[in-house]
């Protein structure tokens, strides 16, 4: 059974004039980023997070691609998305066994 990606890219097309919306950065500073600043001025401390080069690829490499979410979203609610059920019952332990380790 092909993947849900394997599915997707064969069914439907790429979307014309996507945007990353990640990558969108609004120049108005937010009240949280306004604090941050007049903590660094005065001199008061913060924690930061550096994220490791893994996460950050991820975070690079990730794509939100609506046409593909729509077409599941409509899949599934006209009963044509098939699910296996053993499949996903397996990806889920999979998936516990990687939390627990």
């Amino acid at each position: 059974m092909p993947s849900i990606t394997e599915t997707m890219r064969s069914t439907v097309p790429e979307a014309t004039g996507k945007k990353d919306l990640r990558a969108e950065k609004t120049s108005t500073p937010t009240p949280e980023s306004q604090n941050a600043e007049a903590d660094a001025a005065s001199g008061a401390q913060f924690d930061q997070v550096e994220l490791s080069e893994s996460v950050e690829r991820a975070i690079d490499d990730a794509k939100f691609d609506a046409a593909k979410v729509e077409a599941l979203r409509l899949a599934i609610m006209e009963g044509n998305y098939p699910l296996d059920a053993k499949r996903i019952a397996e990806n889920m332990l999979d998936l516990e066994r990687m939390i627990s380790s």
